[in-house]
This record gives C-alpha cells, sequence and structure tokens, in this order.
C-alpha cells in the first residue's frame, strides 16, 4: 500500500462521517502535489524515507482531521467566564464549611489542633473534589443544550452592572451559582456526597455525633422537592427571556413552599439531637443548646428571606417586562 493511502485512511477514521471521502480526496491533492515538488527538486523519486518524513512534517493524522472538525469543547469560552466564577463561589462556601469543622472540632477535642486540621482538610478535599466534578457536569451539559448561545442573543442593557454601584447585578452569574449550589445540595440530602462528617472525634476517645431530630423526619421528601424546584427555576432563568414569567411564578410559588415548610420545621423545637460519650453531659447540654439556637435562628431568617423573595418573584410578575 501506497504510504499517503495508509496515511489518509488513518486520517479519515477522524473526520465527519458525511464529509470523509471529500475532504481525504482534498488531502490526497495536496499531498502528491507536495512529493512531486519534492521530487523536482531532487531530480528523482523520493525514498521510503523521504515519503515518511514528507508526511510526519505535513502532521499527525489526529491533529490533521481535527483541522477540518468543529472546535470542539468541555466548556466553551462564552460559558467558561461564569464557570469559574461560580466554581470559586462554591469552593469558598466548602473552605467556610471546612474552617467552621475544623474550629468545631479542635473546640470539642480539647484543643488538640492536629484534629480539628484533619477534619477542615477532610471535608476540604472529599466537598472540592465533589464541588469540581458537579459544576463542571453542570456546566458541560449546559454548553450541549444551547446555553452558551442564549447567553450571546438573549441580553438586555438593563442587566448590564452599574460600574458604579457597589454590588453590581450579574443575572447570569446569579442563577448559574444558585443552579450548581442547589445540585450540590440535592446531591448531600440524598447522601450522594459527604460534606462534613457527622461525627467529631474527641480527645478522650469518644466522639460528639449530630443529627437531626425525630420531629424533621417527615421533612424529608418536601425540602427534596424544594431543591428540585430551585433547581428547575434557576434552569428556566438560564433558559432565557422567554421563559422568565414561568420561572417568575414558579419561584413565587417555591418560596411560598419554602416558607411552609421551614415553619413546620420551626414549630419543631427541637431540630438537631446532639449525643457522645467521654464529653460531660453539662458540656453536651450546653453544645445541644447552642446548635439548636442557631438552627432556629437559621429557620427565622429561611422564612423572612422567603416570603421576600416571594413578594419580589410577584411584583417582577406583575410588572409590564418581567424581566
Amino acid at each position: 500500500m501506497d504510504l499517503i493511502d495508509r496515511y489518509l485512511d488513518a486520517v479519515r477514521l477522524f473526520l465527519p462521517r458525511d464529509q470523509r471521502d471529500d475532504i481525504a480526496a482534498e488531502l490526497r491533492d495536496v499531498l502528491l502535489t507536495r512529493r512531486e515538488e519534492r521530487e523536482a527538486v531532487l531530480g528523482r523519486p523520493l525514498t521510503r524515507k523521504e515519503d515518511e518524513a514528507l508526511l510526519h512534517d505535513y502532521g499527525h493524522p489526529l491533529i490533521v482531521a481535527a483541522r477540518y472538525r468543529p472546535a470542539q469543547y468541555l466548556i466553551g469560552p462564552e460559558l467558561y467566564p461564569i464557570y469559574a466564577f461560580v466554581l470559586i463561589i462554591v469552593l469558598a462556601a466548602i473552605g467556610v464549611a471546612a474552617a467552621i469543622t475544623g474550629v468545631v472540632t479542635v473546640s470539642v477535642a480539647g484543643g488538640d489542633i492536629a484534629k480539628g486540621v484533619g477534619a477542615a482538610l477532610n471535608v476540604a478535599w472529599t466537598g472540592g473534589f465533589a464541588a469540581v466534578g458537579a459544576v463542571t457536569v453542570i456546566f458541560a451539559i449546559l454548553q450541549r443544550t444551547g446555553a452558551s448561545q442564549r447567553i450571546a442573543l438573549d441580553w438586555s442593557i438593563r442587566d448590564l452592572p452599574r460600574i458604579t454601584r457597589r454590588r453590581p447585578r450579574q443575572p447570569w452569574f446569579e442563577h448559574a451559582a444558585g443552579l450548581v449550589f442547589q445540585i450540590v445540595f440535592l446531591f448531600w440530602w440524598v447522601g450522594l456526597i459527604r460534606l462534613g462528617a457527622p461525627a467529631i472525634p474527641l480527645h478522650t476517645g469518644g466522639a460528639l455525633h449530630f443529627a437531626f431530630a425525630p420531629a424533621l423526619q417527615g421533612l424529608y421528601l418536601p425540602v427534596l422537592a424544594l431543591a428540585a424546584g430551585a433547581i428547575a427555576v434557576h434552569a428556566l432563568m438560564l433558559a432565557g427571556r422567554d421563559v422568565r414569567s414561568v420561572a417568575l411564578a414558579l419561584d413565587a410559588l417555591l418560596q411560598a413552599a419554602l416558607a411552609g415548610v421551614a415553619g413546620l420545621a420551626l414549630s419543631a423545637g427541637h431540630w438537631v439531637l446532639v449525643t457522645g460519650a467521654g464529653i460531660d453531659p453539662l458540656a453536651l447540654a450546653k453544645v445541644d443548646q447552642g446548635v439548636n439556637i442557631g438552627a432556629e435562628v437559621t429557620l427565622i431568617v429561611v422564612i423572612v428571606g422567603a416570603l421576600i423573595r416571594m413578594g419580589a418573584s410577584i411584583w417582577r410578575l406583575t410588572r409590564r417586562d418581567p424581566a
């Protein structure tokens, strides 16, 4: 077999199926012309080694075939700035969670800094890998569903930030970050990833255990539904202005449901069970009280925030231009 034919057979494997014959014929003409020009300079036919060198100089079959394929990205240049921004936000949140875990571990482990650092690194390591993977998969899906084209075409001057403001409005970044956060939360809620240990080891050899109170067990499915609804809202917001009204209506309903679920949780009166061995009962009671006060404050903030956001969504929905 002629070396050019062998070379072209290799290139054809990586060419688009419907264009293989045309591209291979074009490449054959180019390579034959190069061979003839080289033979004219030397005044004789090329040897096999010289033929191999000619093809080698033209390029590896993979690289040559890539010139005839459309540009392919896991995450394209249109989405990459948003991807990087969202990734920074998610990793920063995991870093804060790791720091809090480390501080709590040190405080309950009698000042053992090594255990605190180990617990923090464990959260950062596992959570970081899970976050990077989740964010990358989400944006790779967006890249292949046409979101980057919609971002380029579906925009408004009013969406651009005011540089003079301290907190410029970045709607695409906000919804992309919210989408990633909700998916990571959903993965954690169903147990696919772990962002923190449910038990903190103590220097005495025991461990401090945290678990949801039995009164909250019945909220597993409602919280799951709320997370799925939040993902749908952010996805619709990213989809473009044509479905913005639907997204706002769904968000208003979602915030009402969130306030209701948080209200049910608030009525429980006790939200986190703190148990452990090797710790003074009085100290254990103080830890339990502190954790549950924090849970109560968090639920109140969630209810107030949900009601405010519900009102904002309804107000935007009733405007002439909900975008």
